[in-house]
């Protein structure tokens, strides 16, 4: 018979199948999702992967799960609901598919079980690129809907499971998501790789868009054109020179620094006519945008006999969450429960999604496995983690709803 939230109290997490999310997780670890090596590094969410991973990969799982209520959300997205819905308490759980980083794993879709004490883990770990960043969630997900439906656990509140396609570097995906639910989230909790440690904000982030336009000339006569690459040099010379005064006491201070420059054309022996370059601009809370993008074409101002054309590309806004927020205690406790020691909290210097629901009023934190090595190193999520993000999760959902 259906067992109330009362009944389960926290004991709900030591009744995950811990088996269930690795096997899971080693199939998930096989599919691609990856962002390609190179300048464009967004990826549409309809993407042929994103779109055969969501919907051949992910979707099945919850069918065979028997879960009821799956609401398809524009962009290749799926938004999955469970409880009753008698009280107006909800809960929003986000997971993600597009794997920005590990691009240089030797092996990246093995999906493999190995020891990863050569990288610090002496344990049984999942490899595959993604494992940390997305595919450990998904399992997550899925053993934590499993726990769900298989023992027919009732509570009040409205769960919502949204799999988000955000690759990028926006909050349109979050957008769409929240548009779709029926009640305005009271807490929204990001899984994603922290190292089971609570990330309770983190600042935003605005690429400026640069193009320099020169004259192409072949190298031997560097006179009869305008080398792009002269002109990418004084705009960085410029950029470098710009003040950006003031500091968050927490998340730290605002920046301006290119991270890309590609030329155009790359021909040999030949200086590039085209130069584009992406800046990278640090936003606190209260940031304006577009003056921050102003900000950095008064700091270039005219650099003739360059043609400089300077836009807005995509941001993301500061998130910012209050570690005394009835969310954070419910996901606190959760981990207190399973480690029987305080979550670490922290704030990161990256700039992700939460500052989306954030600023729709939505408080939006991230929580979930570690593991993983360089950034562009292999990729890795322990057993023992993703079990215990599992369990986490399951007493966070019957403390909040």
């Amino acid at each position: 018979s259906p067992m109330s939230a009362q009944d389960q109290q926290y004991d709900l997490g030591a009744k995950i199948d811990e088996r269930y999310p690795i096997d899971i997780l080693v199939e998930l670890a096989q599919i691609p999702t990856e962002v390609p090596l190179g300048s464009q590094t967004f990826m549409e969410p309809d993407d042929p992967k994103l779109v055969h991973y969501v919907q051949n990969g992910l979707r099945p799982k919850l069918d065979a799960l028997g879960v009821q209520h799956i609401t398809d959300v524009p962009d290749n997205q799926l938004l999955v609901r469970y409880g009753d819905g008698t009280s107006k308490t909800s809960f929003l759980v986000m997971v993600y598919t597009a794997t920005q980083h590990h691009n240089l794993m030797e092996d990246p879709f093995s999906g493999k079980v190995a020891n990863a004490q050569e990288w610090g883990y002496d344990e049984p770990c999942v490899f595959g690129q993604g494992v940390t960043q997305n595919k450990a969630h998904h399992a997550v997900m899925l053993a934590v809907l499993k726990l769900l439906t298989e023992q027919k656990v009732r509570f009040p509140g409205t769960l919502y499971f949204a799999v988000n396609n955000e690759g990028r570097s926006s909050h349109r995906c979050s957008e769409q998501i929240l548009q779709a639910l029926d009640l305005k989230p009271d807490f929204c909790l990001l899984l994603a790789s922290t190292g089971m440690r609570i990330s309770l904000g983190n600042r935003g982030r605005v690429d400026v868009d640069v193009e320099i336009k020169g004259k192409a000339a072949h190298s031997s006569v560097p006179s009869q054109g305008l080398s792009a690459i002269e002109g990418a040099q004084e705009f960085l010379n410029r950029l470098n020179k710009l003040q950006l005064p003031g500091s968050h006491p927490i998340l730290g201070r605002r920046h301006a620094i290119a991270y890309q420059v590609v030329y155009e054309p790359m021909a040999p022996h030949t200086l590039p006519e085209v130069a584009r370059l992406r800046v990278d601009r640090r936003l606190l809370p209260g940031d304006d945008v577009d003056q921050a993008v102003q900000e950095v074409r008064e700091a270039i101002g005219d650099l003739s006999p360059y043609e400089v054309s300077i836009t807005r590309g995509p941001h993301m806004l500061p998130a910012l969450v209050d570690p005394q927020n009835q969310g954070v205690r419910a996901l606190s406790e959760a981990h207190r429960n399973v480690y029987s020691e305080e979550p670490e909290t922290y704030y990161g210097q990256g700039t992700f999604d939460a500052g989306g629901p954030c600023a729709a009023g939505v408080p939006a934190v991230m929580y979930g496995v570690g593991g993983g090595a360089s950034v562009l190193g292999e990729d890795f999520a322990p057993v023992r983690q993703v079990v215990g993000e599992a369990r986490v999760l399951a007493n966070t959902i019957i403390s909040l709803l």
